[in-house]
């Protein structure tokens, strides 16, 4: 099951960049000596989620892009996203604008492929 809020997703729809992000922060120095420094965190929150909707085998209805439309819009707004099984809680990633992108498939089709770009909180 994959569902946003209360929203249904369509179960084509694919987490581009599931596997592009490691919850470990890590920078490096030296000290005068010469000898190396590392300084490491675990990470939480700030993952990014892009969702996407595409080409012949995914789409989103007209009544999918409103409800989307209508959260993305909420300042502030966080979500439960349920991806197969697992919970997160998400926000519509502003600061990359846009955070929801569609077009339709057919001009008056109804149908649109789609991407939302979300991060965990």
């Amino acid at each position: 099951m994959k569902r946003l809020g209360d929203l249904d997703l369509p179960d084509s729809m694919e987490w581009k960049n599931r596997y592009d992000w490691a919850p470990v922060a890590q920078e490096t120095g030296r000290t005068l000596g010469g000898n190396l420094l590392v300084w490491h965190a675990q990470l939480t929150g700030g993952r990014p989620i892009d969702l996407a909707a595409e080409g012949e085998v995914s789409w989103l209805s007209i009544e999918q892009v409103s409800t989307l439309y209508a959260m993305s819009t909420q300042p502030g707004g966080v979500f439960h996203l349920v991806w197969e099984g697992e919970t997160f809680q998400v926000m519509f990633r502003h600061q990359d604008p846009p955070a929801l992108s569609v077009t339709p498939i057919l001009p008056h089709s109804g149908l649109f492929n789609g991407t939302l770009k979300l991060m965990q909180v």
